[in-house]
């Protein structure tokens, strides 16, 4: 804690336990500086993806700003205090007390929410991921089924353009996903809640194109060098 020279969140492991951290601060009338130096620390026993740590850092995000808007949220943290300080002082004190383990329990209670829920999420999307790509093996076969059996152009084979067609269906809907899943980040970044890289839809973009030149050039190559064969 000691270490973070500004408002962050950081990770760290010890053996099977993973920490997850965020640092800030709050204005003080009592601290030294006028700053109380608070950190928020979640502990996991267990694997985690990379977009459940930022639903968490976002919720701890949330958490500072809560505890930012309170202009008198600090008077909580000097219950240990207490009898230093005057009869009005000490009703603050122990309201915002009581008032902080509220929210840093229902910080605990988001936490556990979201992390089932992005699980879920993750084991739903790799299923979907994992089916499409058994339905791209299976036209993949019957494409190259084709290519060794069929004695006309493969231009005109019908069963390839079947198949080339549902390949790209099935790209389709795998972009599509993503694209929508995308929206769900930007949507969060403007409520400043998640931070996303716009060159990434750039990539997936292009890749997307590169690969249904693929399945399109292929074919039409692999045709085109049978046609010549034919006229020789």
């Amino acid at each position: 804690m000691t270490q973070q020279k500004g408002e962050e969140f950081f990770m760290h492991s010890f053996e099977d336990f993973k920490f997850l951290n965020y640092y800030f601060q709050i204005k003080s009338d009592w601290a030294r500086g006028f700053k109380e130096m608070l950190m928020v620390s979640i502990i996991i026993y267990l694997q985690i993806s990379p977009e459940i740590e930022e639903s968490i850092a976002s919720l701890c995000r949330k958490y500072a700003e809560m505890m930012k808007s309170n202009e008198d949220i600090y008077t909580g943290f000097y219950l240990n205090e207490i009898s230093n300080y005057n009869e009005t002082d000490k009703e603050r004190i122990q309201l915002n007390e009581q008032l902080i383990k509220g929210e840093i329990r229902e910080l605990y209670w988001e936490t556990v929410e979201e992390t089932r829920k992005k699980s879920e999420e993750q084991i739903e999307n790799n299923r979907y991921i994992f089916e499409s790509l058994e339905e791209m093996s299976r036209e993949l076969k019957i494409i190259d089924e084709e290519i060794e059996s069929s004695e006309s152009s493969l231009n005109t084979n019908p069963t390839i353009k079947d198949s080339v067609s549902n390949l790209k269906s099935i790209i389709n809907d795998l972009y599509e996903g993503f694209i929508e899943k995308m929206t769900i980040l930007d949507l969060e970044e403007e409520n400043g809640l998640l931070s996303t890289n716009d060159e990434i839809d750039i990539d997936i973009q292009k890749r997307k194109k590169d690969l249904l030149k693929v399945l399109e050039g292929e074919f039409s190559d692999e045709g085109s060098d049978e046609d010549s064969e034919e006229k020789e």
